[in-house]
C-alpha cells in the first residue's frame, strides 16, 4: 500500500446565487463561475492551474540542470465539438498547450518540455 501524504487541500462552496462558488485554498479565497458570469470560470482556473504548475516545474528543471532560461509563457487553448451531445459532461475535445521560452536553444527547450510531459 503506498504511504500517502496530503499535497493539497481545498474547498468549494455555495454563495447563494446560481453558478457561483467560492473557492478556499489555504488562507486565499476566489469566486469561480460557471463559465457565463462576471468571474474566472471553474474551467479557466483549472487550465490556469495546468500553466502555473508548467512554468514552475519547467523554470525548476532549468535550474536543476542548469539551464540559462530568461523567461517563459504557457498558454493553454482548450476546444468543444460544438455539435457533438455530452449531455452535462463538461468534455473538451481538444487541448492545445504552448510553450515559449526566451533565453535557451531549441534543443534545450524541447527537452525541458519532453521532461515535463514525462513529470
Amino acid at each position: 500500500m503506498a504511504n500517502l501524504t496530503l499535497a493539497y487541500k481545498v474547498r468549494g462552496y455555495s454563495t447563494g446565487t446560481l453558478g457561483r462558488a467560492i473557492c478556499n485554498a489555504r488562507t486565499h479565497h476566489f469566486v469561480a463561475d460557471d463559465g457565463g458570469g462576471d468571474e474566472v470560470g471553474a474551467g479557466e482556473l483549472f487550465f490556469s492551474g495546468i500553466t502555473a504548475c508548467a512554468v514552475n516545474m519547467v523554470e525548476r528543471i532549468a535550474n536543476t540542470d542548469s539551464i540559462d532560461l530568461d523567461w517563459m509563457d504557457v498558454g493553454v487553448e482548450s476546444y468543444r465539438d460544438s455539435d457533438a451531445d455530452h449531455g452535462d459532461l463538461t468534455l473538451y475535445d481538444a487541448i492545445r498547450i504552448k510553450f515559449e521560452m526566451w533565453g535557451v536553444d531549441d534543443e534545450d527547450a524541447r527537452s525541458l518540455v519532453d521532461t515535463w510531459k514525462k513529470r
